[in-house]
């Protein structure tokens, strides 16, 4: 009887073996509807049918519309638009209306005279510089310039943005994919467990098979559980970049398009140089503190000034009426000359003139990381494009070795450490091809924005 035993324990092995292969086949065709490589029907992209999808050129209108970055740049516009009006203002006169009521005593050899004086005095004011030698045209020209430095700014805060949410966007979708591979890891290793523990049932492995199957389904909970919080991190970042407060998750729309690279590096570096708001602002800022310049040193040169009065006056004294009125009007024309200011003047060309150059320094500084973006997210583009090539193909590798390792281990002949080095790679594998093409995703949008070709 014992003997009988003994000899049904290979074959209830054998039997046990089979039963568990077509288990994990069915497993591994679960598992690869949910591989982040496989081909996913429109319709599954986006989460349920009615659920409201997030897109790209949504997240990007919303930043625009809603990030306090954009809001100040848009505002230092609207504030430099003022101080142009405020520069305009110079070629128009100033007018203003005047209404004086004074009374008092005069006081003689004899004391304080008993009588006293009551002055009344209305009169408008008419003042116009007519001429001033080309300072009040180059503080205008100045202030315009100034303007469109600010709106160049602006354009750079809105370009920065969005290329924010871009990033934030596209990690936000590879955080995704990787929970899927976790989860994918999880089922595979709970699978081997369930597995080594009917070998062990039936006495075809030893303990230690369980035991480590058991620690490294562990680990992988481990890890799909900081996937799933690395999504939640990414909302947060994708939130942040898009300017709001508060957003509930939603689904994602899929941006995973590729288009090759259709310029040189050094099309790419001149477009750059071409494009840049940055590098535009700084050009509008040197023709500004041009002619900053240029009146400071007409600060030497006089004016031509022309004033205009006309109102109703009168003083009382000596018991005369002080009413009616009596009118007065005065017309005059002044040239001023100014002979010493105490060295202002000289002081303000001196200014203006380290203000330039110092502008023209920070414009040299920038090309200099214009160019560095350029070249470095145009070989980041290209590094990640063969990178994609390269880890799609160790996917593969790795999905054959584990169907391999699968097989030797499910009729015996492979070990629970080759298992779980298969389970192992081919984990690593997929996370890698996933990286690659984010990674790819976001040099394009870093290149894009390096370029100065951003979307509108």
């Amino acid at each position: 009887m014992k003997r009988c035993k003994k000899n049904l324990q290979p074959h209830a092995g054998f039997y046990l073996a089979a039963i568990l292969l077509f288990v994990l086949s069915a497993g591994s065709k679960a598992a690869e509807m949910d591989a982040p490589g496989a081909q996913v029907p429109a319709s599954q992209t986006g989460g349920q049918a009615g659920e409201k999808i997030l897109k790209l050129e949504d997240a990007v209108r919303i930043a625009v519309e809603n990030h306090p970055r954009i809001k100040g740049a848009r505002e230092r516009v609207g504030a430099q638009q003022a101080v142009l009006g405020q520069q305009l203002g110079g070629y128009y006169p100033t007018i203003s209306f005047n209404n004086q009521y004074r009374s008092s005593t005069a006081s003689g050899t004899t004391g304080v005279s008993a009588e006293g004086f009551d002055f009344f005095s209305s009169q408008a004011t008419f003042n116009m510089i007519l001429y001033n030698f080309g300072k009040r045209e180059g503080t205008v020209q100045s202030a315009r310039d100034t303007l469109d430095a600010t709106r160049f700014n602006y354009r750079t805060a809105i370009d920065d943005t969005v290329l924010g949410v871009k990033q934030a966007y596209y990690t936000y979708l590879a955080a995704k994919a990787l929970v899927r591979v976790r989860e994918e890891a999880v089922k595979n290793r709970e699978l081997i467990v369930r597995q080594a523990q009917g070998f062990y049932e039936v006495g075809t492995r030893p303990k230690i098979d369980v035991a480590r199957a058991e620690s490294n389904l562990y680990n992988a909970r481990a890890d799909l559980i900081a996937a799933q919080n690395g999504v939640k991190i990414a909302w947060v970042t994708l939130k942040n970049a898009m300017g709001l407060k508060d957003l509930p998750e939603q689904p994602v729309a899929l941006e995973l398009s590729m288009t090759p690279i259709q310029f040189s590096l050094e099309q790419a570096r001149e477009s750059a140089f071409a494009s840049r708001p940055e590098l535009k602002s700084f050009e509008a800022q040197r023709r500004a503190q041009d002619q900053q310049i240029a009146t400071a040193r007409r600060g030497h040169l006089p004016d031509i000034i022309f004033d205009a009065l006309y109102g109703r006056r009168h003083t009382s004294s000596d018991g005369t009426d002080t009413f009616p009125l009596r009118p007065t009007w005065q017309v005059q024309l002044s040239l001023n000359f100014p002979i010493f200011d105490g060295f202002r003047t000289t002081n303000r060309v001196e200014e203006a003139l380290r203000n330039y150059h110092s502008i023209r320094a920070q414009e040299e500084e920038r090309k200099q990381l214009v160019a560095l973006e350029v070249e470095s997210s145009y070989l980041r583009l290209g590094e990640a494009e063969e990178r994609i090539k390269a880890t799609q193909a160790a996917e593969r590798a790795a999905k054959e070795n584990l169907d391999l390792a699968n097989g030797r281990y499910q009729v015996g002949v492979g070990s629970i450490i080759e298992i779980t080095d298969a389970q192992t790679l081919h984990t690593d594998a997929q996370t890698n091809h996933i990286r690659s093409i984010y990674d790819y995703k976001i040099a394009e949008a870093q290149l894009i924005r390096a370029v100065g070709r951003p979307e509108p």
